[in-house]
């Protein structure tokens, strides 16, 4: 089935509740890392398309990444703004303290994007948030 079609005009009927993308819906990048590059590539890619459509977005949004330290699958880009689903815009992270993956490669991949980082912890799994200060309203 086809996506429809974003609308990034900024009128009234163009809106996000955390609409989201993953690059990784079969969890392929859980097999090895060099798989898990390959989507970690291609989720850099959309963010930055979706980066771009939103420059011209007449209304504040916020743009960010989500990774997963366990599961490919479930890594994404989000795409948030005021909806009429929920009174939940902005959405704020509490930076914690600095952010430690023991993953080795999936550490220095993150510091090699230079994007900011906030590592949160859910139901015992790790996620980091990359966020640019520049783009949108800031998740901090």
């Amino acid at each position: 089935m086809e996506q429809p079609a974003l609308n990034f005009s900024g009128d009234k009927d163009s809106w996000f509740d955390l609409w989201h993308i993953h690059t990784d819906f079969e969890g392929d990048g859980n097999k090895d890392f060099k798989t898990r590059l390959i989507f970690f590539k291609k989720l850099l890619q959309e963010y930055s398309k979706y980066k771009f459509k939103l420059e011209k977005y007449t209304r504040p949004y916020q743009i960010f990444i989500v990774i997963d330290e366990n599961d490919s699958s479930e890594d994404a880009v989000y795409i948030h703004t005021e909806n009429p689903n929920n009174d939940n815009f902005p959405v704020k992270i509490e930076p914690g303290k600095d952010w430690t993956c023991k993953n080795k490669q999936l550490a220095e991949f993150i510091q090699q994007t230079n994007f900011h980082v906030i590592e949160i912890i859910q139901s015992g799994n790790k996620f980091y948030y990359l966020y640019e200060s520049d783009a949108g309203v800031s998740i901090v």
